[in-house]
């Protein structure tokens, strides 16, 4: 079966443009109709038992492999590079880059 690219790029995205905030994982459906998220956030609170915190959001990065998604988003790598598909982590971005962006 074809794998489904959108569930991790929308995870990779959430965490990017909240801030490092947020990361909406364990989304799950049928083509690209998603139910059932869960919602890791940075500092554990809220969200119920399934928020890991950032023990949840490391876990996410370390098995991560970015896809067309996340190129076409423009998300990056640890390089802070396009991302090349071999396999990736998230490089927190610098202060002057959060300030840039709206959740």
């Amino acid at each position: 079966s074809a794998e489904r690219n959108t569930p991790q790029a929308f995870s990779h995205f959430t965490y990017v443009h909240s801030g490092e905030k947020y990361m909406i994982v364990d989304i799950q459906g049928v083509d690209d109709v998603y139910t059932d998220p869960q919602v890791h956030s940075a500092d554990g609170r809220a969200f119920g038992m399934g928020n890991l915190g950032q023990e949840g959001i490391n876990k996410f990065f370390k098995t991560h492999r970015c896809n067309n998604i996340c190129t076409g988003l423009g998300l990056l790598n640890r390089d802070r590079k396009q991302h090349d598909t071999a396999g990736t982590r998230y490089v927190p971005r610098n202060k002057k880059e959060e300030s840039d962006d709206e959740w």
